[in-house]
This record gives structure tokens, C-alpha cells and sequence, in this order.
């Protein structure tokens, strides 16, 4: 069995993240008021960042996803976009997909996002922790 989740490994060529990391911070109303300060604008904007940058974000979402459910289903490509936000105290919460050609991508895409524990430095505006909206595609590919 470890041979063959090694060969599919292998053969897996990647969970590709398109080419620009595509992260967006994107103001979002909310019913009720907060005291938490959210991003309403690109100016004095710092995004958030992962420990390590994108490529150490990648590994964590490669390390939790599971390439068998979709390889067990005979899923050779599908695309996701999932959102979620990187709170004040550099927590990721509240994971959506925004699109998805497959719900067991979809699915396992979710799982692994969720699975991540690693706290990110927080978006900063005018030197103030502020909340941000990540987007962050996916394209699997399976040989």
C-alpha cells in the first residue's frame, strides 16, 4: 500500500497554485458592528504572511491533502477556489470555496485548508493588525 501511495504521489505532478499567488484583501460587511479594525483599502496595506511565504503555505496544504480520495475516483484535473480569513491574531477561519468543478476536491480542499495550524503574521493597514479575505486557487492534476 505505501508503494502505491508513493507511486500515485509520484505520479501526482502537484496540487498547482496558479502562478501569482493570487491572495486579495477584500473589504466584507458585517451585520453587526466590531471593534476590530478591517481592511477597507489598498492604501498603507500590508497583506498577511504565512511562516516562510508561499512556498511553506503550499507544503501545508500538500501535507494535508489527500491525493487517494480523488485518485480512488478515477479524478484526473479539477480547479478550486477557496477563501478564508486570516484573522487580527493571525488565525485562519470562516473557509469557503468559491467555485469547484468537483465536491470531493471541494471537500478535501476544505479539510486540508482547515487541518493547517500554523498562525500567519497578520494584514497590517497604517501599522494596525486588520482582518483580510485570502483567496486561494487550486488546480489538481493527476497523472
Amino acid at each position: 500500500m505505501k508503494k502505491n501511495t508513493s507511486i500515485l504521489y509520484k505520479g501526482f505532478l502537484a496540487i498547482i497554485f496558479v502562478s501569482a499567488f493570487l491572495f486579495s484583501a477584500s473589504v466584507s460587511a458585517q451585520k453587526e458592528p466590531s471593534k476590530i479594525p478591517v481592511a477597507d483599502s489598498a492604501r498603507s496595506f500590508k497583506n498577511p504572511e504565512f511562516p516562510g511565504g508561499h512556498a511553506a503555505f503550499t507544503q501545508e496544504v500538500l501535507r494535508y491533502f489527500r491525493t487517494s480520495v480523488p485518485a480512488s475516483l478515477n479524478i484526473k484535473r479539477a480547479e478550486a477556489i477557496a477563501t478564508f480569513i486570516v484573522d487580527t491574531d493571525g488565525v485562519m477561519k470562516q473557509f469557503a470555496i468559491e467555485s469547484s468543478q468537483n465536491d470531493v476536491v471541494k471537500e478535501e480542499f476544505l479539510r486540508a485548508l482547515k487541518k493547517i495550524n500554523k498562525k500567519w503574521t497578520p494584514a497590517e493597514k497604517n501599522g494596525v493588525p486588520v482582518r483580510a479575505v485570502m483567496r486561494q486557487p487550486l488546480v489538481f492534476l493527476l497523472n
